[in-house]
């Protein structure tokens, strides 16, 4: 028949500005290691995103279009010497020389730099010209007893959720004096391995400070919970559990016991899923930080007995180490997990894609969120002390002295806070701090 009209009979597509598709490829270019996504893997999650249906030509055609960058035809082509800087420059927070080539390849891809596939060689010979003495460091010399471990089993994401506190960092792990901490509190998707957040609380044996941990969580998450959380034993988690079965039965009384738990509680060795991420975390980054925050105390920088230079200590290392956790989950929830036999969770892709989109890896496998009332979760946290206890939950300095240094360090002109600077930062913002305090100026230092 005619067409006049020159369509073929299919609606035409609307696509995204070029901003956001150019945005969205340079996210799937960071996954994998810095290796990005597949070509079927970048149509699925366009789908996702955009409802975005195209093929294998359109693709490309797209990518040319928005001018983006990949792994197999970068066009930032970098000389041996510039490649070797950046290198470098990112080993500056590998103080404990754990990162090897697959490390620093997807460090640099989450900071936008993508590395050829044919300059993977170059990086091994750029690491070892400048940091030899790490590959020795690196090898496996010691066996372990590990504990048997039963392979985990899940739906999909969302099914299971296992968070945990890590006190690696706190007192008996730095040993910097009494009361000298800095715990972390995470939650880990069991089936992807996708962090969902890494974040530093002044006490995670706190139950009222979990409870509000977990309802930013929920919220942050746009209201959605997985269908079961698996935690520790101890007791700072009782208010969670009760918390999440509030939610849950409201919003999914579809699960029901004994099938779907609303919570399991375990020991923590065998709580794996967060308790080898710990290690993992622990003989990185983990082992860096306490090595620069231990150097300060053995150097007399740092006084743990002097209320002033505790203080000073929260004030300047929390959002130092907080910004290490972010990059690390970035790194974390882009790198690729490696296939095991022994695995029934998928593996050989990274952790962001397996949980966004999981059909991409097992046909079979379902997302199991529970979106839940934004009202119950405003009513719960009015329960546990309103929006004055969430503060409390995270703040280890108070509202006084965050003020009064802030205004000190933008005096000496707003110097970087870095893993590399952060006690010479502390040297030159401390005396000055002192004097403000001698003044009689009441800068809301905490009692010893």
């Amino acid at each position: 028949m005619p067409n006049p009209g020159g369509k073929n009979g299919n609606d035409p597509k609307e696509y995204p500005e070029d901003s956001v598709l150019l945005d969205a490829f340079a996210r799937y270019g960071r996954e994998n290691s810095g290796a990005g996504l597949t070509h079927q893997d970048q149509r699925s999650r366009l789908q996702l995103e955009f409802g975005l249906s195209i093929g294998k030509n359109k693709l490309f055609k797209l990518r040319k279009q928005v001018g983006a960058d990949s792994v197999r035809s970068s066009k930032k082509r970098r000389t041996k010497t510039e490649a070797a800087q950046l290198v470098i420059d990112l080993k500056e927070g590998d103080v404990a020389g754990g990162w090897g080539v697959t490390q620093v390849k997807g460090r640099l891809a989450n900071q936008n730099i993508l590395i050829p596939r044919c300059f993977r060689d170059d990086l091994r010979e750029i690491l070892h010209d400048h940091f030899d003495e790490e590959f020795d460091r690196r090898v496996v010399g010691r066996k372990h007893a590990e504990q048997y471990r039963t392979p985990l089993d899940a739906l999909g994401p969302w099914h299971q959720e296992h968070s945990d506190g890590h006190e690696k960092l706190a007192e008996q792990g730095l040993r910097m004096g009494s009361g000298i901490h800095l715990p972390i509190y995470a939650s880990k998707d069991q089936w992807s391995a996708f962090l969902h957040t890494l974040v530093l609380m002044p006490n995670v044996r706190n139950p009222i400070a979990i409870v509000h941990y977990y309802l930013d969580l929920v919220e942050q998450r746009d209201y959605r919970i997985s269908i079961q959380l698996t935690t520790d034993q101890g007791n700072e988690v009782n208010e969670l559990h009760k918390v999440h079965e509030r939610l849950r039965s409201e919003a999914a009384p579809e699960y029901v016991l004994p099938d779907f738990p609303f919570g399991v509680k375990q020991g923590s060795t065998k709580n794996t899923p967060i308790e080898s991420f710990w290690r993992w975390l622990r003989d990185g980054e983990g082992h860096s930080v306490k090595a620069v925050l231990q150097e300060g105390s053995s150097l007399g920088i740092f006084l743990p007995n002097d209320v002033v230079h505790r203080a000073l200590f929260y004030w300047l290392w929390t959002p130092i180490i907080q910004e290490g956790l972010d990059t690390y989950r970035a790194y974390w929830n882009n790198h690729t997990i490696t296939k095991s036999k022994t695995k029934k969770n998928p593996s050989r892709s990274c952790p962001n894609n397996m949980f966004l989109n999981p059909a991409s890896v097992n046909t079979l496998a379902r997302n199991c969120s529970i979106r839940v009332n934004p009202e119950t979760v405003a009513e719960l946290r009015e329960a546990y002390g309103g929006e004055e206890a969430r503060d409390r939950a995270y703040r280890f300095v108070s509202v006084e002295f965050k003020f009064n240094a802030d205004l000190i360090h933008e005096q000496l002109g707003s110097p970087e806070l870095t893993l590399k600077n952060g006690w010479k930062v502390f040297q030159e913002m401390v005396s000055r701090v002192e004097a403000l305090h001698l003044s009689g100026v009441d800068i809301g230092l905490p009692e010893l």
